[in-house]
C-alpha cells in the first residue's frame, strides 16, 4: 500500500482517479489545488504525489518544484496532464517531477509506475535531520517535511548567528549586533522580546522540548543541526 495525493480539479477525474488507487489497494487523498494540498500533506504524509499541470492558482511545474525542494527524493512525483509536447515535458521535469502521464491515463501503466516508484522510494535514504535556514526566502526549514517557517529579517539574523557560531551558541552581544544595534546601549528586554517569538514559531522536539534554548548568563543556542541553504 502506497500513500498518494492526486491534485486534480475536475471534479469527475479527481473522483474516478481516486476510486480506481483505493480499489488497487492504495490509500488516497484527491485535491483540487495547491492550498488544498499543503493542508492535506500536514495531516496525510504521502509517498507520491500526482499533479495535474493546469489547476486553481499555482500550476503543476511550480508545485513540483515546491515539493522538490521541500521533501528532497524522499517523495515521487507525477505529472498527470493532457499535455504532450516536449517543451512541457522538459519543464516539468526540470521542476522536479519523476515521471509524467499524458491523458486519458493507462490505469495498467499507472501502477506499474507507481509500483517502481515505491521500490525506489523505499531504499531512498531517510529525511535530513538537519533544519535549513533559506536566506533567500526568509524561512526556516525544519527536518522531516514540516512546512517551512516565514522569518523577519531579525529572527533571520539571530539563527543565522547561532548556526555560524560554535557549537551553535552565540552570546548576547553577538545577537545584539546582528540585529545592527550597540550592545552597549540596546536594552536585552528587546532581545528577549524577539527570542520569544522566535520560539513560538518553532515546533516542538520529540521530547517536547524547544530547539532554541536560552543558556544561562551567555546568550542561546540552537540544540538541533542547524546549516545555511545557499
Amino acid at each position: 500500500m502506497t500513500r498518494i495525493i492526486v491534485v486534480e480539479d475536475d471534479i469527475g477525474q479527481l473522483e474516478e482517479l481516486v476510486s480506481f488507487l483505493e480499489y488497487s489497494k492504495h490509500e488516497v487523498r484527491g485535491v483540487a489545488d495547491g492550498k488544498e494540498l499543503e493542508s492535506c500533506i500536514s495531516q496525510f504524509s504521502p509517498e507520491i504525489v500526482l499533479l495535474d499541470y493546469y489547476l486553481p492558482g499555482e500550476n503543476g511545474a511550480t508545485l513540483a518544484e515546491q515539493l522538490r525542494e521541500r521533501f528532497g527524493i524522499s517523495i515521487g512525483i507525477v505529472m498527470v496532464t493532457a499535455l504532450n509536447r516536449g517543451v512541457d515535458r522538459i519543464e516539468c521535469r526540470r521542476a522536479g517531477a519523476d515521471d509524467y502521464l499524458v491523458k486519458p491515463i493507462n490505469f495498467n501503466e499507472l501502477l506499474a509506475l507507481i509500483d517502481n516508484m515505491s521500490l525506489r522510494l523505499d531504499s531512498s535514504p531517510l529525511l535530513p535531520q538537519s533544519w535549513q535556514l533559506l536566506p533567500a526566502r526568509s524561512a526556516l526549514k525544519p527536518p522531516g517535511g514540516l512546512p517551512h517557517i516565514s522569518l523577519t529579517n531579525w529572527e533571520l539574523s539571530l539563527l543565522k548567528v547561532m548556526a555560524d557560531a560554535c557549537n551553535q551558541q552565540a552570546d548576547r552581544n553577538a545577537l545584539i549586533r546582528a540585529l545592527g544595534k550597540n550592545p552597549l546601549y540596546y536594552d536585552t528586554r528587546a532581545l528577549e522580546a524577539s527570542i520569544s517569538r522566535l520560539r513560538r514559531k518553532l515546533p516542538s522536539l520529540d521530547n517536547g522540548s524547544n530547539p532554541l534554548q536560552a543558556v544561562r548568563g551567555i546568550g542561546y543556542k540552537f540544540t538541533q543541526p542547524l546549516i545555511v541553504a545557499h
